[in-house]
């Protein structure tokens, strides 16, 4: 699954801001890479403005750091797209400037990733993975996506 890391600091995203940003990168994570919305999760960590440093320098603007670590096996214009929408819904919903978001994506080898208690399976693989599990987390796990 793709996770989001979002650490912010220098603002504070409030509960709806959080639940929209978080359903707008799964919205995006789906309709760009094809996979169900239920393998991306966003996870918010606020940090203490004077947590940052760019250059030795302390960064004291507010701004947002996103990682996210997505399943290897989608192509350039994929990860690309991936994070130009994520940034540009950054903007829309915290209203800060490009110059205030930096988003990164580190690819995973499913074989490294683990969740509901399977290995997870590689790009394109998801219907035959998603057949093998329990099908109590088929059912939670189709609750997720309607």
């Amino acid at each position: 699954m793709a996770t989001y890391s979002i650490y912010h600091a220098g603002i504070s995203l409030n509960t709806f801001q959080k639940f929209t940003l978080a359903q707008e990168i799964t919205k995006i994570h789906a309709n760009v890479t094809g996979a169900e919305a239920y393998f991306a999760q966003v996870i918010f960590k606020e940090l203490d403005l004077h947590d940052c440093f760019i250059g030795g320098v302390l960064l004291d603007e507010p701004h947002i750091f996103l990682s996210g670590q997505i399943r290897n096996g989608r192509s350039e214009q994929i990860k690309k797209q991936l994070l130009v929408e994520i940034e540009i819904a950054i903007q829309k919903i915290t209203k800060l400037a490009g110059h205030q978001i930096w988003a990164y994506l580190d690819e995973l080898a499913p074989s490294l990733m683990i969740e509901y208690g399977q290995i997870l399976p590689s790009v394109g693989s998801d219907k035959a993975w998603f057949a093998t599990l329990p099908v109590s987390i088929q059912n939670k796990l189709t609750r997720l996506n309607s």
